[in-house]
């Protein structure tokens, strides 16, 4: 199997070695937390070869003995003991603690949280859902979590995991299967990517969404994720969602959506860009754009179409913001709409995603929103263009060198 570095994730986490604070690797299932925490352990190892790593991926059945937290306790406190007693360490060194799926574990909580006390413990879980760090952890450890999300292959990723060149050919296969790891050792061909995405989808769903929240309509949770499929990158609201369900005879109250689409957010199988007022510089209440994670995932909930391309650009302009560490909202001007306000730092950038500008109306629409702004730069447009050209200040970018690059390709 194919493994690469990640160092984004790598770099983000090592201000944090060492430290008591609790290191928390989240993500979407399948999209690599396992081989990230992997890579830790193996960067431990090298920068600190006095320290005991523990790594214990509790999805894999020479740890199914564990069940609960107390569990967890007594392994880890066994193979302490034996490192001491085979001098693999000392008692002055550290504890490297790093638990794979940790939420498998009954109980987890009350565990992660005596180790974390303890001073020769550093600690490090993952897991594919945002209530890992619910309960006791977030409560009592309140300053003392950081949370490092992992995501789907970014292209530039994609194309060195895949060994494929940067051509159109590429980006075409990135835009229609997605960038989850796995499917570099699939053969390149749609039923069987297709299926496999859409076991990945019903793991996702039924494990992380229908089985953890008790979810009491399961063919609610299928109409909601294909209206978000749908509607990729349309500012909508639980209350606009559940009168389109109502239209087509499906009964679900705005509270019901907004509760399903928290469970499909906190699965991370969609993200959530809320919407900003610019001129007031606030945020609106209840308005707000839904993106999949993986564009793979939203394939199998609506079939890749030649008509969603602008859609689907928009998707992984913005999944390459999030994965880069951007803060990103939607700006609103009026009844003019900025598709991304990306947020780092001191730095503030305004960019519009488009298919093509291939006419003065096109350039107007997408330009026109971004030279209309009081303040507020550097602006970009992101295209596949094959050719693009800067107008009245705002910077037009081709797709395929953001997405490669990020905003290292300016």
């Amino acid at each position: 199997m194919n493994i690469i570095s990640r160092p984004r994730y790598l770099n983000r986490i090592r201000p944090y070695i060492g430290t008591k604070i609790i290191k928390a690797v989240v993500g979407q299932r399948r999209v690599g937390k396992s081989y990230v925490l992997l890579q830790i352990a193996e960067l431990l190892r090298v920068e600190h070869p006095d320290w005991l790593i523990l790594y214990i991926d509790l999805e894999r059945l020479e740890w199914r003995h564990l069940r609960t937290g107390d569990d967890l306790v007594c392994e880890v406190s066994m193979a302490i003991s034996s490192g001491n007693k085979t001098g693999a360490h000392t008692s002055q060194a550290k504890i490297a603690l790093l638990l794979d799926e940790v939420q498998e574990l009954q109980g987890y909580e009350i565990a992660v949280r005596g180790f974390a006390a303890d001073e020769r413990f550093d600690v490090y879980i993952s897991g594919s859902n945002a209530d890992l760090l619910s309960g006791d952890i977030a409560t009592l450890f309140a300053g003392r979590v950081v949370r490092i999300e992992v995501h789907s292959l970014t292209y530039d990723e994609f194309l060195i995991f895949n060994k494929l060149e940067d051509k159109d050919a590429s980006l075409e296969r990135f835009l229609r299967y997605g960038g989850l790891p796995f499917i570099a050792n699939l053969p390149n061909d749609d039923l069987v990517l297709s299926e496999y995405l859409a076991a990945v989808l019903d793991s996702v769903i039924l494990k992380d969404v229908v089985q953890r929240y008790g979810v009491r309509s399961p063919a609610l949770l299928e109409r909601i994720l294909e209206f978000t499929a749908d509607n990729v990158g349309s500012p909508t609201s639980a209350r606009n969602i559940s009168n389109y369900l109502k239209s087509i005879r499906v009964d679900a109250s705005p509270q019901s959506v907004l509760d399903y689409l928290g469970y499909l957010t906190r699965s991370f199988a969609l993200i959530r860009c809320p919407t900003m007022d610019i001129t007031g510089k606030k945020i609106l209440e209840g308005v707000s754009k839904y993106y999949f994670q993986d564009l793979g995932l939203r394939s199998v909930v609506r079939a890749h179409k030649n008509a969603d391309i602008g859609k689907i650009v928009e998707n992984e302009v913005f999944g390459r913001l999030v994965a880069d560490g951007w803060t990103v909202s939607s700006g609103r001007i009026g009844d003019r709409e900025i598709d991304f306000i990306a947020e780092r730092g001191e730095d503030r950038r305004f960019i519009q995603a488009a298919y093509l500008i291939p006419d003065s109306s096109t350039r107007d629409r997408e330009f026109g929103a971004l030279v209309s702004l009081r303040g507020g730069w550097p602006r970009y447009v992101i295209s596949m263009d094959p050719l693009v050209q800067d107008w009245q200040g705002v910077h037009h970018l081709k797709l395929r060198d953001f997405l490669r690059d990020g905003f290292e390709s300016v």
